[in-house]
């Protein structure tokens, strides 16, 4: 079949194609659901599916092949070409008929005809349900994965698609209440990007107790839960325990806290890299570092991690601690060059939090030591289970 006949077929297929983007759910459609997919409860039958590179809007694009037998029980093969839309694969069906073993191409022939629907929706990595619609008729049938890419890791996150050659990258953007609101709260989104995974937390303070729900690019994307004032929802791919697989790309979307109406938001603002707001103009000393934990795989803290942050604003200075994905107790917080001990406790979701600053706030721990060159150690009786290193300056 020439290239000809791919490229028309594409274009239909893209006319008829929703692009509204694919949100928050399970799992979404990666280049690691390419593979083949036996029918689990008929004869001899299949799907080779490949997701392929053509995104001119923005949506991935699938190819897939249907193995099956024709009324008259010899081998026949359908042709279906479409898009990803979060844990669907939505394709038109073309059949190539008269057309002889070997026959020698001709462009003046061209043997395939628009026959119907195929849409796969996946349950995991590995099952998934086929609806179809054929000359008339329509039914569904169970998938199974058969054989996938060599080396592949499906995930169902936004991770697996990310290139094996991808530089490490962090956005962030402050959520601050609509223009007519005078309160107090504030949060934060924040993305991370590297080869093997991607991250991306919400943040927020001085709200209400409550549940709130997450939109991003107006689509609730998950909750955030206020208590004692504060909330973070993470989510992440790979999925880890604790936090929500992640399933949509926050890049170029408005991110906003929801309760009914809209309580914290970025406005016209995106994730992007950090940049001086007209307040950062002859206002002192700026800084702002952010550093990970290392994990030194203790057993039973493996998937244990943390960050820590420092922020100079002419004289004011701040430090937060975070950990998470931990076993609920308490830790404490070595520093080892200051010769000084704090108490984290975590809770039963496993996160911990101590906060420093100078002047001193309420609700903070005093910032009287120097971060700069100082080693953190996360400490219990197991040993020590993470740590970080500040640069000298």
């Amino acid at each position: 079949m020439k290239n000809r006949l791919f490229v028309s077929l594409f274009a239909a297929a893209w006319s008829l194609a929703s692009l509204a983007p694919a949100f928050a759910g399970d799992l979404v459609v990666t280049r690691y659901f390419s593979g083949l997919w036996e029918q689990s409860k008929q004869e001899s039958q299949g799907i080779v599916l490949q997701i392929i590179d053509q995104e001119e809007d923005g949506m991935p694009k699938a190819v897939a092949y249907w193995f099956t037998y024709g009324d008259d029980q010899q081998s026949a093969w359908h042709m279906a070409i479409g898009q990803v839309n979060g844990d669907r694969v939505e394709m038109m069906l073309y059949t190539s008929y008269d057309v002889d073993f070997m026959q020698d191409a001709d462009d003046a022939v061209n043997p395939v005809e628009v026959s119907g629907t195929l849409d796969l929706t996946f349950h995991n990595c590995n099952k998934g349900t086929a609806e179809y619609t054929l000359d008339g008729e329509s039914d569904s049938f169970e998938i199974r994965r058969l054989a996938g890419l060599y080396n592949g890791r499906c995930t169902g996150g936004i991770s697996d698609n990310t290139p094996g050659d991808a530089k490490p990258l962090m956005l962030e953007v402050a959520l601050l209440p609509p223009e007519d609101d005078d309160s107090e709260a504030k949060g934060k989104a924040k993305f991370w990007e590297r080869a093997d995974r991607s991250e991306f937390h919400v943040s927020a303070e001085y709200l209400d107790d409550g549940e709130y729900a997450i939109h991003v690019c107006e689509e609730n994307v998950g909750p955030l839960i206020v208590d004692d004032g504060e909330g973070a929802t993470q989510f992440r791919s790979p999925e880890t325990e604790g936090k929500l697989n992640l399933t949509f790309d926050p890049r170029d979307c408005r991110i906003d806290i929801v309760m009914g109406d809209i309580v914290l938001t970025s406005g016209e603002s995106i994730l992007g890299t950090k940049v001086k707001g007209p307040k950062d103009k002859d206002d002192g000393e700026k800084m702002k570092l952010e550093l990970e934990f290392e994990n030194l795989m203790v057993a039973g803290y493996e998937d244990a991690e943390g960050e820590i942050e420092y922020e100079i604003s002419g004289d004011e200075s701040e430090l937060e601690v975070e950990i998470e994905d931990m076993p609920a107790g308490s830790y404490d917080l070595v520093l080892v060059n200051a010769v000084l001990t704090f108490t984290i406790e975590v809770n039963a979701s496993g996160k911990g939090k101590l906060k420093f600053s100078d002047p001193v706030e309420d609700g903070k721990l005093s910032l009287d030591f120097d971060p700069m060159g100082e080693t953190f150690n996360v400490v219990n009786a197991d040993g020590t289970l993470l740590t970080v290193t500040f640069p000298d300056s």
